[in-house]
């Protein structure tokens, strides 16, 4: 389809593979628009606020809704060293409170099931294989049923990793990075070939208006969660997260072309000069 000669454009929404591969088997077609929206290694920064359980709720609610199966879910949470030991104990307590189950339990949950069993048993070996090379669970992912694909939100600090892996895990798996300042922050948030959303939670002004002019990503927020992207908004990211078309509420202007015209009511013209 992708290839067809009557397809004018291709807009894909999906996994970096998929579109690395779409873009793979264009590139020697020019004439077909190509609009790419992929995944992301999303980063949600925490700097100083004495609202350290709002804080904790935006990063639950950007980590774990919909159990992490979003493009726009936050992978890493970054924080400044003194705001780590007051805020895991905040996020720890939430995360601890966060009910696991199908759609019409009762009570009613908070986190549904990843998409199936063998995507559930990839997101448990990752969550090993982050902790065999360095990282500190703070609260373990676990699997409830050997034969569903229910999962409990994990967290693990990755500081002491020396190479972390920049994957994004589709799932309930946030990653924890201590840095000594805002700075430092900043170019942690930035160590991804990703880019497509980012939040600061925290600061002031002028601290937003630095991490917004210094974060790539397409998507950057303040005191509000890495997703939930209105579609009112152009949605799109750069690096693996997409070729710098956003969908949303720019998708309509690559959905076509522009056209320049010049115009007169009746062909009038006239030849000033170079006729013998």
């Amino acid at each position: 389809m992708v290839s067809h000669r009557d397809i004018d454009g291709v807009l894909f929404t999906g996994s970096v593979q998929a579109g690395v591969a779409i873009n793979r088997a264009l590139a020697t077609n020019p004439a077909k628009i190509v609009a790419l929206e992929m995944g992301g290694n999303n980063p949600i920064v925490v700097i100083d606020t004495p609202m350290l359980a709002d804080a904790s709720t935006l990063i639950v609610q950007s980590a774990f809704t919909t159990a992490g199966q979003r493009c726009t879910a936050a992978r890493r949470l970054i924080v400044l060293d003194h705001l780590y030991e007051p805020l895991m104990e905040q996020l720890l307590k939430l995360t601890d409170r966060l009910i696991v189950g199908e759609p019409f339990a009762d009570p009613q949950p908070f986190m549904g099931p990843v998409i199936d069993n063998r995507i559930a048993e990839m997101l448990v070996e990752s969550f090993v294989h982050l902790l065999s090379h360095g990282g500190k669970p703070l609260k373990n992912l676990k699997r409830l049923q050997e034969d569903l694909p229910f999962l409990t939100p994990g967290i693990i600090d990755t500081t002491a990793m020396a190479d972390r892996p920049d994957v994004e895990l589709f799932g309930p798996i946030l990653q924890v990075i201590k840095v000594p300042d805002f700075d430092a922050a900043i170019a942690e948030a930035n160590n991804t070939r990703f880019g497509l959303s980012a939040s600061l939670i925290g600061g002031q002004q002028d601290d937003f208006d630095k991490f917004w002019s210094s974060i790539r990503a397409g998507i950057i927020n303040w005191n509000r969660p890495t997703n939930g992207a209105s579609s009112a908004a152009p949605f799109g990211g750069v690096g693996l997260s997409g070729n710098h078309r956003p969908a949303a509420y720019y998708a309509a202007d690559y959905c076509a072309y522009p056209v320049a015209t010049t115009e007169m009511e009746q062909p009038r013209a006239m030849i000033n000069i170079g006729l013998s």
